[in-house]
């Protein structure tokens, strides 16, 4: 799963040594800070002439409750999720690597702030043959 991947190499780096914990398409209501991965609705794209080949995106977001804090948790995740030809679990990515600064969400109820990067990445399955 390209998401275990992902999630794993910012579990391994030193923002879960911080103690930030990391999510999976959800964050639940009572984490004020925390990272998450998400995905496309869709699903990643499949590619037929190439089985086991992915090029799309991902997106992570960043809750907090300090705003500066919150972009720089952010910024911290984009220098971790800067890869290149590194094998991630069951993955070799060739790529992965942001498309944009971080962007800010409108503050919510709770006074809590999300923001949101995206990556693009190009991987395959380690144990496929292309």
């Amino acid at each position: 799963m390209i998401e275990k991947a992902i999630i794993d190499c910012i579990k391994a780096s030193p923002i879960a040594v911080n103690g930030i914990p990391t999510f999976f398409n959800f964050i639940p209501d009572t984490a004020h800070i925390a990272i998450m991965i998400d995905t496309p609705i869709p699903g990643f794209e499949i590619d037929h002439e190439l089985p086991g080949y992915y090029k799309d995106v991902i997106e992570v977001v960043v809750r907090h409750s300090d705003p500066k804090a919150g972009f720089d948790l952010c910024r911290e995740a984009m220098q971790v999720l800067n890869v290149v030809n590194r094998v991630l679990g069951d993955y070799h990515f060739n790529y992965v690597r942001p498309t944009n600064e971080p962007t800010a969400y409108p503050v919510s109820k709770g006074g809590l702030r999300e923001f949101a990067v995206r990556f693009e990445f190009s991987c395959y399955r380690v144990d496929q043959t292309i």
